[in-house]
């Protein structure tokens, strides 16, 4: 702040990165790694780490934690990993213990290659034919630096599904599939790297079967695991978290008991939450009762047109809805914090099971997408991918649709928006504890509810996302009886048989 002026200059493109072939000239203040021919360009609020061996390097864009040595730095976690891999390739066994937001590049003298963490919330976007221009954090940053600049795609089901399809959904920002909306660039997907010399992607997760895990060794290690998160990343920033009446969050607020002291616990009252909405009086009650400090933010108020401008010229797929809270919570009051974001759907049974003719045009539908071709090709295309691997390794195949199509494009686009503002971080970006929540045996009982007995019991005696209207109340009801699976597969029969009746004649 200058006065009462708001000095923006630092915003433009924060938290972001870019990787070259040649030397750019990008903006003042922006940090330029050279790694033997290329070009690594990184905001200054961004951290990049580096370690080098007479054989190898590896550069973190971002940030690292190790949840059973909390102390450690990021120059540490790099230094241990660089003693456990002898190639790119042992670097997928060797992170899952670890979890961050970040992208990781690995140097030797055959290989190049950058992964992210599980989620892919370091997006990676990259070119898929050769430019100056490799890879960067923005679709929007990579088109205004290649050579020559690129436009966007000119296939028709594209333009349709980004110009119409896409704002129709209630989740309005969830892109589908690799694709872009730009020429030639593609979405680095998570459980991926890019092959930086073929500007290609490759599969690495799932990298083993799964064995089953009885129900008491699962809570036990993911208390662990969160516990030591807490941990580590306490040690290293100032906090804040929100507080729902969900179990993500609640997860992480047992997880937290320890350093509860050194948290700043909220909720944001956006639209439509009112002070009837669980998602407020829950926490509310909650947190009076265990006599610590809860933080309820009116997000309402004017935005900065300046602001809003950079905002949306940062993130491609930002939205204005979220606009009112980075900018009247997060920027104006927070910034000097990480917020915890936590998204541990996967633990639960998001999607359930998949049917037995499961296709495209399932995985299309859940995704809300009943109608388009664009988000059925895309399905059809990761579905051809994943089917036999998710067998083979013994993994739910709904719950790595959700992970790789749900949370990797929709739940990462989240965090991108709120760069602006603050870092965000998602203590479930791991693969260790993931692995845990798809390994342990649902019959048994439930993961979370243990895991607040375990950590934080009291926490066990407040409801958890109680239906907040008649029609949700009912729908309860209604998964309750035998009646809730038939009616189920007839409404799904329903729309397949409209959509291919709409799709005649169309080619996917």
């Amino acid at each position: 702040m200058i006065g009462n002026q708001v000095n923006y200059d630092n915003l433009l493109y924060r938290r972001q990165f870019l990787l070259a072939r040649t030397a750019l000239a990008l903006f003042d203040g922006w940090k330029c790694h050279e790694i033997d021919h290329f070009y690594l360009y990184t905001h200054p609020d961004l951290e990049v780490t580096m370690t080098t061996d007479h054989t190898s390097s590896l550069i973190l864009i971002g940030y690292i934690f190790d949840p059973n040595h909390p102390k450690k730095t990021n120059e540490n976690i790099l230094t241990d990993i660089s003693a456990l891999i002898t190639t790119h390739h042992d670097l997928t066994q060797v992170l899952k213990s670890y979890v961050g937001r970040y992208a990781l590049l690995y140097r030797d003298a055959a290989n190049f290659t950058i992964r992210h963490d599980l989620y892919g919330v370091r997006e990676i976007y990259y070119y898929t034919k050769p430019n100056r221009v490799v890879c960067g954090s923005q679709p929007g940053l990579l088109s205004k630096y290649s050579e020559p600049q690129l436009g966007f795609s000119q296939d028709p089901h594209i333009q349709h599904f980004y110009n119409i399809e896409m704002k129709a959904v209630r989740l309005g920002r969830l892109w589908v599939g690799d694709d872009t909306y730009f020429h030639n660039i593609k979405h680095l997907t998570p459980n991926h790297y890019l092959d930086i010399f073929t500007l290609t992607a490759q599969r690495y997760w799932p990298d083993q079967k799964l064995e089953k895990m009885d129900l008491d060794t699962a809570i036990e290690r993911s208390c662990t695991y969160l516990q030591g998160v807490m941990h580590a990343v306490t040690d290293r920033f100032s906090v804040m978290m929100a507080v729902t009446a969900g179990y993500d969050s609640r997860s992480l607020l047992a997880a937290s008991k320890d350093m509860r002291d050194q948290i700043y616990y909220f909720i944001n009252k956006e639209v439509p939450l009112d002070d009837t909405s669980p998602d407020i009086y829950i926490p509310k009650a909650m947190f009076k009762k265990l006599d610590i400090p809860f933080h309820i933010h009116d997000v309402s108020g004017a935005v900065d047109d300046q602001f809003k401008k950079i905002y949306l010229h940062n993130c491609f797929w930002a939205q204005e809805k979220s606009l009112p809270t980075i900018y009247n919570v997060y920027f104006k009051k927070l910034q000097d914090k990480i917020n915890l974001l936590a998204i541990g759907e996967p633990g639960r049974e998001y999607y359930g099971h998949a049917p037995s003719n499961l296709d495209e045009y399932f995985l299309a539908r859940c995704l809300k997408y009943k109608k388009s071709a664009f988000a059925t090709r895309q399905c059809a295309k990761w579905l051809k991918e994943v089917k036999g691997i998710s067998k083979e390794k013994n993994i739910d195949i709904m719950k790595l649709f959700l992970i790789e199509m749900l949370v990797g494009y929709w739940g990462a686009i989240g965090n991108a928006e709120s760069d602006i503002a603050m870092e965000e971080f998602n203590p479930y970006s791991s693969h260790y504890i993931i692995e845990i929540m798809l390994s342990y045996d649902r019959r048994q009982g439930d993961l979370f509810k243990g895991m607040f007995d375990k950590m934080w019991p009291e926490l066990n005696n407040f409801p958890l996302n109680p239906p907040d209207s008649m029609s949700e109340w009912l729908k309860q009801i209604l998964r309750k009886t035998k009646l809730f699976t038939p009616l189920q597969r007839l409404v799904y029969r329903t729309d397949r048989w409209k959509y291919k009746r709409a799709m005649v004649g169309q080619s996917l």
